[in-house]
C-alpha cells in the first residue's frame, strides 16, 4: 500500500511539474509578444492549451505568474555564465563572458525582451532580484578585476560600467533583434552573424580594458 501512494504522488510531482514548465515556458513566450500590460492569464491558458483554471491553480495571479517566470530567467542567466577567476585571466574570462552572453541572447530571445520591459517597468521583483544576487555577483566579479590590475594585467576600469556595456552590447541582439536584422539586411540571424558580434564586442572589451597578452 505505501508503494502505490508513494508511486501516486511521484506521478502527482512529475504531472506538477510539466503543468508549471509548460505554464511558464508559454508565459514568458506571450509576455514577450504581447507586453507585461496586455498579457492576460486568459491568452497563456489558450496558448499552453490549458483551462484558465488550471493556470490560477498554479499562480493564483498575473502578477505571481510574471515573478515565477522571471525568477526563472533571472535564475537560469546566473546559472549559464561562468564566473571570473584569477588564474584564467582577464583575456580569457571576458571572452568566454560575451560568448556566454551572446548565446543567452540567441538562445533565448524571449527571455531577454521579458526582463527588458520588467526593468523598464521598474518592476519591484525583478529589481530587489538584481540588488539581491547580481550586485552580489558583481562585487565578487570586481574583487577579481582588481587583482588582474594590481597584477598589471590590464588597465583600472569601472567594473559596474564595464558589466553595464556588457550587457547593453550582448542583449541589442535579442532586445533589438528586429533593428539588427534591418541593419544586416536579413530576414532571419545566422550563427555567423553572432559569431562576428562576439568577436566584435570582445575585441572592443579587451582593447578598452587594455588587457594584456
Amino acid at each position: 500500500m505505501t508503494k502505490v501512494i508513494r508511486a501516486k504522488d511521484q506521478l502527482k510531482s512529475h504531472i506538477r511539474a510539466q503543468n508549471q514548465a509548460l505554464i511558464l515556458e508559454t508565459s514568458e513566450r506571450v509576455f514577450a509578444r504581447q507586453g507585461l500590460a496586455k498579457t492576460t492569464t486568459q491568452m497563456i491558458a489558450d496558448e499552453a492549451g490549458l483551462p484558465k483554471a488550471n493556470v490560477h491553480y498554479y499562480y493564483r495571479s498575473k502578477k505571481d505568474l510574471l515573478e515565477a517566470v522571471l525568477e526563472r530567467i533571472l535564475s537560469l542567466w546566473l546559472e549559464s555564465v561562468s564566473e571570473f577567476n584569477f588564474e584564467d585571466g582577464p583575456k580569457l574570462s571576458l571572452t568566454r563572458y560575451i560568448s556566454e552572453k551572446i548565446d543567452q541572447s540567441r538562445d533565448n530571445k524571449n527571455a531577454s525582451k521579458v526582463f527588458a520591459m520588467a526593468l523598464i517597468g521598474e518592476e519591484p521583483f525583478v529589481l530587489d532580484y538584481l540588488r539581491k544576487f547580481f550586485v552580489t555577483e558583481l562585487a565578487r566579479e570586481k574583487e577579481t578585476i582588481e587583482q588582474w590590475v594590481e597584477s598589471g594585467l590590464m588597465e583600472k576600469v569601472s567594473t559596474e560600467h564595464l558589466f553595464i556595456s556588457i550587457w547593453a552590447m550582448t542583449q541589442t541582439y535579442a532586445d533589438f533583434d528586429a533593428q539588427v536584422k534591418v541593419f544586416l539586411q536579413k530576414d532571419v540571424l545566422e550563427e555567423s552573424d553572432y559569431q562576428e558580434a562576439k568577436l566584435f564586442i570582445t575585441r572592443m572589451i579587451l582593447a578598452g580594458c587594455g588587457v594584456k597578452g
